[in-house]
Parts: C-alpha cells; structure tokens; sequence
C-alpha cells in the first residue's frame, strides 16, 4: 500500500512538472501582465487620492539615459546614440500586445516633421510592425527587445510609456504613462530653429527642456483652484465659455472620440445629466476628435449638454491634465470643488 501511495505521488508529481514546463511561459507572461496592472492602478489610485500608492519612479530629469544595444526591423543592432541627433527624442515603450498601443499607432503617422524624433522599444514580430509603419506612414525608428530588460532599466512600469531626450542624450521630462501623455510631450517642446532669435540653436534650446518640461503640470488642479476659463465651440459653432455658467454647479469633463473608456462613459453622462439637470448642476463636455464624430457621438446618445470641441491640448493644459476621460466638480462661484477624477467611474462620483 504504501509503495502504491508514493507511485501515485511520483507520477502526480512528473505531471505537475510536465504541465509546468508546457504553460510556464504563459503563466510568466499572465504575472507580468498582472505587475503592469498593478502599477497602473496605484497610478490611477493616487491621482484619485484613493489608497497610498505611490507614483512610478521613472529617471530623474537630468539624468544621463542608458544606452542599449537591440536589433531594428532589418535585424542591424542599433544603439540609443544612433537615434541622437539635432533635435530632441521620443523614447517610447510599445508592444504589439497592448491595446492602447495598437490604438496610438496612426497617431505615430500624423506626427509633424518638425517635431521631436521618435523611437519605439517595442515587442513582438518584426513583420507586424512593418505592417503597422506602412500602414500609417510611421518615420519613428524601431528597435526589438525580447524581455523587459530595457524596460526596467529605464524603470518604465509598462506600455505604452516613455521620456523626452535632449539632443545630449539625457532625460528632459518625466515619465510619461499613456498614449496621451506620451504625445502631449511632443507638443511641448517649442519649434527651434538654428536662426533663434535669442542667439540658440537648436541643440542648445532643446538641451534646456529640462527645465521648461518640469514647469508643466500634469497632475490636475487641486480642490480650491479657480476654474481657469476658456472658450470653444460648440457642435453648432458657437462660442461657448466656462464663465457664462457661473451660478451653476458644472462637471467639467474631457474626453475623446477614440477613447474606448470616454465612450463607454457617454451614455451614463447623458443619464446622469436628464436626472440632475433641475438641481442646479450643468454638465460640460470638453472633447478632442473631429466635429463630425462628436456629433455622431452627441446623437447617437442623445446628449443634451453642451459638447465643446478644443483643438490638441489646449484647454487641458490649463487643467493641468493631459489624459481622457478625466473631469473635475466646479462650484457655483467657478473654483474647482474637488480633486481631478480620472477615469470614468470616478468622475460620475464627483455628483
């Protein structure tokens, strides 16, 4: 009996081995999926103000950046010096197996010439990523990593993320978590030309970004803040303004028309707004895309509130926020009433 009770053990025991060695890489990869989770929930916890999570901690600006040799789409081992030049540089980590990567590819097609260099540390076949760079007409440069290892390095807790670089090769921003934190970097950095009118060329302005990029709020207006004001169209042309709803309470919220999140969110916002519009509370939507999509949007849900259309960044960055969807409480006397809320479900918590 007993040695029939150690050969059941034995053989449960080559099985468990077996099933280790068949599906270890995916259980691997289903942990490092669940540590990116992770970070991006305390990131999103603290700009709640929910729990204790502390923000990922990317390289200190200023700091030298760590070279890296990986091979590019022709299989040529490329270093970060390769892609140092005149202008400054987009350090991107990309995988093919993140959705909100694959959502930022046709952005990476429409970015201007004149603008900061882009390099993708990316994952995943070669032969896709080619697909995706004719497909959308991507200029930035594309190196492989097999691992995480470059990743790490740089502290980046998942994808997509990244860092401005100056020309000299040393970090210029603070790391950037999201497709839309990643390309409002880029519009950040001023047009510098060799004929700069303060004497600068283009290295030596862009060598300053340190500086300059520090100075730029991405953590949203805290409670007691007065709302900044600002006027923009609305779906039928006319100019609207933050100030003509003085009196009112106003959720103020910022969204986009290709965010899966921001449209999931829409339909609660118009229920929301039919429930409370008689107790005083108005409801602004501040959105980015094209006119003809957010009026789809609007009446596809049947939206009865204002839906306002700004061009980039440019009333988010008053805000202090370059994401979607994110909003914020305002109260009858036009002062931010509460911490910015990110994320669909926080937002609807604000009322």
């Amino acid at each position: 009996m007993l040695i029939l009770t150690w050969a059941v053990i034995a053989l449960e025991g080559w099985a468990i081995y077996l099933l280790i060695r068949r599906y270890g890489q995916a259980l691997l990869g289903q942990d490092e999926i669940r540590e990116r989770l992770a970070a991006i929930e305390q990131t999103l916890a603290r700009r709640t103000g929910q729990g204790s999570a502390q923000p990922p901690q990317g390289l200190p600006i200023g700091a030298p950046a760590l070279e890296f040799a990986l091979p590019d789409l022709d299989c040529q081992e490329r270093n970060l010096e390769d892609f140092l030049g005149q202008k400054p540089l987009l350090l991107a980590f990309f995988s093919l197996q993140c959705g909100y990567c694959l959502q930022m590819a046709p952005s990476l097609g429409q970015l201007p010439e004149d603008g900061p260099d882009v390099l993708l540390v990316s994952r995943g076949d070669p032969e896709e990523h080619r697909r995706l760079a004719q497909e959308h007409g991507w200029r930035c440069g594309v190196v492989l990593e097999e691992g995480w290892e470059v990743g790490q390095a740089y502290r980046a807790s998942g994808t997509p993320t990244g860092y401005l670089l100056d020309p000299k090769g040393r970090v210029a921003s603070d790391l950037a978590v999201g497709a839309d934190a990643l390309l409002s970097l880029l519009q950040s950095v001023p047009a510098a030309s060799n004929d700069s009118p303060n004497g600068k060329g283009a290295e030596d302005e862009a060598s300053s970004l340190a500086v300059a990029g520090s100075r730029i709020n991405r953590e949203g207006l805290p409670a007691g803040t007065p709302a900044p004001d600002f006027t923009l169209p609305d779906l039928g042309g006319e100019q609207r303004t933050l100030a003509e709803f003085r009196g009112k309470q106003v959720l103020l919220v910022f969204s986009d028309t290709g965010g899966g999140p921001c449209q999931a969110m829409v339909s609660e916002l118009a229920e929301l707004h039919r429930r409370h519009r008689g107790d005083n509370l108005e409801v602004v939507m501040v959105s980015r895309g094209g006119e003809e999509a957010n009026r789809a949007k609007a009446e596809e849900h049947g939206l009865s509130f204002p839906v306002l259309l700004q061009r980039r960044w440019e009333v988010s960055r008053k805000y202090g926020i370059f994401a979607t969807p994110v909003g914020y409480l305002i109260d009858e006397e036009g002062v931010v009433a509460k911490d910015v809320a990110v994320g669909s479900d926080t937002i609807l918590q604000l009322v």
